[in-house]
C-alpha cells in the first residue's frame, strides 16, 4: 500500500474510533481527548501488520503489555524475547488454549525466561492487544499468528499520541492479569512450540536459561545440564543474538 494512502486510510479511521469512542463511553470531551492521535492501519493478508509488532517492539525500552487469542507467530515471539533480553519487561496475558496449544508461543516464552499468564475466566480471552512504553497501543482483529499475517483477512491498528486511551488499555490487561494464572507449561522439555530447536536433538547447542550460558556437544557437563533449564539453538549465532555467552571450559 502506497504511504499516502496508507495516511488517508488511517485519518478516517482516527476519525471513525473517535466518533465510536464518544458513543461508548458517553463523553462529550471524547473528540479534544483523542484528536491529536496519530493511527496507521494494516490490513491482512499480506499487508504488513507482523513487520509493524516487530518494529515496534525493538524499538521497547521499558515496557510491553500484551494481551493474545492466539499467539504462534515466531517472529512477534522473538521480537519479545529479545527485548525481554534488553530488560524490557514483559506482560504477556493469553487465552488459556495457549496452554494446551500444540503450536502455541507459550512454551517459546517460557524457555526464555518469560512466563506468560493464562486468563480462563472467560469462555474465550479474545483481545488482541500490545501497549508498548505506555505510549503505543496496537490493536485490532489481527491475532499474532502466521495465518493472520498470510491467509486471513484482518485489520491492526497502531494508535500514538492517545495517553488517556493508553490508560484505559493499560488498567484493562493488568486487570485481566490480575485473575490469570501462570503458564504451567514446562519450558523447553516437550515442547512443539516455535522453540529454536528441541532439547533432545542430537548435537543441539544447549543453553541454562537461568546462567544464560550455552554449551556445545563437545563440550564438558552438556549431558549433566538439568532438562529444566534447558533452551536449545540450532547455531551459536543464534544463541548469542539471544544474548547467551559459551561456557568458559567450551573448546
Amino acid at each position: 500500500m502506497h504511504p499516502s494512502q496508507s495516511l488517508r486510510i488511517a485519518r478516517m479511521c482516527a476519525g471513525l474510533f473517535v466518533l465510536l469512542l464518544r458513543v461508548a463511553l458517553g463523553a462529550t470531551h471524547a473528540a479534544e481527548m483523542f484528536s491529536s492521535a496519530k493511527v496507521a492501519v494494516y490490513f491482512s493478508p499480506n499487508g504488513g501488520a507482523t513487520e509493524a509488532v516487530v518494529k515496534e517492539l525493538n524499538a521497547a525500552q521499558t515496557l510491553v503489555l500484551m494481551q493474545a487469542y492466539s499467539f504462534t507467530s515466531v517472529p512477534i515471539a522473538k521480537a519479545l524475547v529479545e527485548a525481554h533480553t534488553r530488560g524490557v519487561k514483559i506482560l504477556a496475558v493469553l487465552d488459556k488454549s495457549n496452554e494446551t496449544d500444540r503450536y502455541s508461543a507459550a512454551t517459546f516464552l517460557n524457555n526464555f525466561g518469560i512466563q506468560p499468564l493464562m486468563d480462563a475466566e472467560h469462555a474465550i480471552a479474545h483481545s488482541k492487544v500490545m501497549v508498548i512504553d505506555s505510549t503505543t497501543i496496537i490493536t485490532g482483529s489481527f491475532n499474532f499468528t502466521k495465518a493472520a499475517e498470510e491467509k486471513n483477512a484482518e485489520n491492526m491498528l497502531v494508535i500514538k499520541d492517545a495517553p488517556e486511551l493508553v490508560k484505559a488499555y493499560e488498567t484493562n490487561i493488568r486487570m485481566h492479569a490480575g485473575h490469570s494464572h501462570p503458564s504451567l507449561r514446562q519450558a523447553a522439555v516437550g515442547s512443539s512450540g516455535p522453540s529454536p530447536a528441541t532439547v533432545s536433538g542430537h548435537g543441539a547447542i544447549r543453553g541454562n536459561k537461568n546462567s544464560k550460558i550455552y554449551r556445545l556437544a563437545s563440550c564438558p557437563s552438556y549431558e549433566a545440564m538439568s532438562p529444566a533449564n534447558i533452551v536449545t539453538f540450532a547455531s551459536e549465532a543464534e544463541a548469542q543474538q539471544a544474548g547467551y555467552r559459551k561456557a568458559k571450559n567450551c573448546p
